[in-house]
């Protein structure tokens, strides 16, 4: 098996009992649908808005396992990866980044998805 990319994890194990969240695409806007129109700034919101549904499932981001990332901002991965680190720093969940035509409001440039488990003790 090749290195995983940027030192990232190519695969988890946990526990066998846990707490699952499962995080439906988080684009770059605030809670009043405003979307900024630079990249940056909607990957900067859209893990604000990750972040917040783990917290709110009463989970943290060292809980985070997977994050699945859809960016209609062409080459600009470097970018994504500067503001990822900024907002989970060593947090080394699974990563995905891939570049879309588009996504479903062409406002967005970008919709991340996620995971986060805790284990439970039995």
């Amino acid at each position: 098996m090749s290195p995983a990319v940027s030192g990232r994890t190519h695969g988890l194990v946990h526990g066998r009992i846990f707490k699952r969240l499962l995080i439906a695409g988080q684009v770059g806007a605030d809670h009043a649908g405003h979307a900024p129109a630079d990249f940056e700034s909607q990957v900067e919101l859209a893990f604000d808005n990750l972040l917040a549904v783990i917290e709110a499932a009463q989970l943290t981001s060292d809980d985070l396992i997977r994050i699945m990332a859809y960016a209609a901002s062409p080459g600009s991965l470097a970018l994504y990866n500067l503001v990822r680190e900024r907002k989970i720093g060593s947090v080394t969940p699974v990563s995905t980044y891939v570049e879309v035509a588009g996504l479903g409001d062409p406002r967005w440039l970008i919709s991340i998805e996620g995971e986060a488990i805790q284990e439970v003790d039995p």
